[in-house]
């Protein structure tokens, strides 16, 4: 599957320096309007096979999207997509800013669940596990009654709403933003109901729509996760990809136009890659690798790769010891344009992602040292400096 558009933008850092970097954009299609737009305003086109390939900074894209606006391309409403990127994740009545990353924690109210920490059906027991995660630092808890893993069984609709609900309306009187793992309609509207605001299906909509005409009327924002094939169920033979990261890209474009059919508006939508769905390990790589190129969509990018089994295929570690390698994944995805993070550790994830933002997204002077920083205050002479009162302990957080 060839996508209409996809786009490798520069890396932030590459960003901050200047402003004119260019992205590099790959047009599959209307390619005779393109070159007649690209030859008008003076940018360079390059013909390979089908494909039409522009590099350009972002003023200039804008300045072709007005020029194939004009010449009526179907191109137009794909590169307007990418130029103007949903900046705040609409979840009910909370309006979600993504210029700094949010963390998903995670509660699974079963005893299967594939990392060991599933907390069962006690609703306390959920509660003081939510309790710790938001106080390390998690933005939205994310409640789901039933494991993913393909070996496990379904549950039914009804047993499963049975249990979440009431997990959902608790969390929600404590104040906590609640998103519901379920592919469920009728979970998905008792959960709504109770009080969460957030819809995560793992479907893909490859059971239709349901789930999510469920957010749409609940006014609930909604997680697109790519998908395969139906939950729980891997496929046979296995897929085929001749670009991964292209059928995704592709596969989420025609997704979206479906959601906003149903009445999900653009802002309350979030894509996810969907990392140990329908995909090999290797596979799962080249789609962290190139996560950037999701950005494609102008959707809020939400990856849910905590402790999945990719990592063990790179290190052999089990499930309950892969905190280290999902943390190094997250730094990796931060930079690339994720914000939002599905993950077991809340409190890594929160230092992980303040390491990742000061060196990738930080404005050159946030850490400058001041008057008061060790090892010296400012002005102290060369002698002072050496005598034995200079000799002090360096304070937490020193900027020298």
């Amino acid at each position: 599957m060839t996508p209409l558009l996809r786009v490798v933008p520069p890396a932030p850092w590459v960003l901050t320096l200047d402003r004119k970097t260019e992205h590099i954009a790959f047009f599959s299609d209307d390619l005779e309007q393109l070159a007649l737009a690209t030859s008008a305003l003076g940018l360079g086109l390059t013909l390979e096979e089908e494909t039409g390939r522009v590099s350009a900074s972002r003023q200039d894209l804008k300045r072709l999207a007005q020029e194939l606006k004009q010449r009526r391309s179907p191109l137009v409403d794909p590169l307007e997509r990418y130029l103007s990127p949903i900046e705040q994740w609409k979840a009910g009545s909370r309006e979600l800013k993504l210029d700094s990353p949010l963390v998903m924690g995670i509660v699974n109210l079963t005893e299967d669940s594939f990392s060991g920490d599933g907390v069962g059906t006690d609703v306390t027991a959920a509660l003081s596990h939510a309790e710790r995660l938001r106080s390390e630092g998690a933005d939205i808890i994310d409640v789901g009654a039933e494991t993913a893993r393909a070996s496990r069984p379904q549950l039914e609709a009804h047993l499963e709403a049975t249990i979440a609900s009431p997990v959902v309306a608790a969390l929600a009187r404590e104040g906590h933003l609640v998103s519901i793992d379920t592919y469920k309609r009728e979970v998905a509207e008792a959960a709504v109901q109770a009080g969460a605001t957030i819809v995560n299906d793992i479907s893909g909509l490859t059971l239709g729509t349901e789930a999510a005409k469920a957010a749409a009327e609940g006014g609930a924002g909604y997680v697109l996760n790519y998908s395969y094939s139906v939950p729980k169920h891997r496929p046979d033979p296995a897929p085929n990809y001749a670009d991964v990261v292209m059928t995704t890209i592709s596969w989420m474009a025609d997704r979206l136009k479906e959601l906003e059919r149903v009445g999900l508006p653009r802002n309350a939508i979030a894509i996810d890659p969907g990392i140990a769905f329908g995909k090999s390990h290797d596979e799962d790589l080249q789609a962290l690798r190139r996560l950037c190129e999701l950005g494609t969509a102008g959707q809020p990018l939400l990856l849910a790769h905590s402790r999945k089994n990719y990592i063990g295929t790179v290190s052999g570690a089990g499930p309950e010891d892969r905190d280290l390698e999902t943390h190094i994944s997250t730094a990796l995805a931060y930079v690339q344009g994720a914000r939002i993070f599905r993950v077991h550790d809340v409190a890594g994830t929160r230092r992980t992602l303040a390491m990742a933002a000061a060196i990738a997204t930080a404005t050159a002077g946030n850490f400058s040292p001041d008057e008061n920083s060790w090892p010296w205050a400012a002005g102290v002479t060369a002698s002072d400096a050496i005598a034995e009162k200079a000799v002090i302990e360096p304070p937490q957080g020193q900027r020298w």
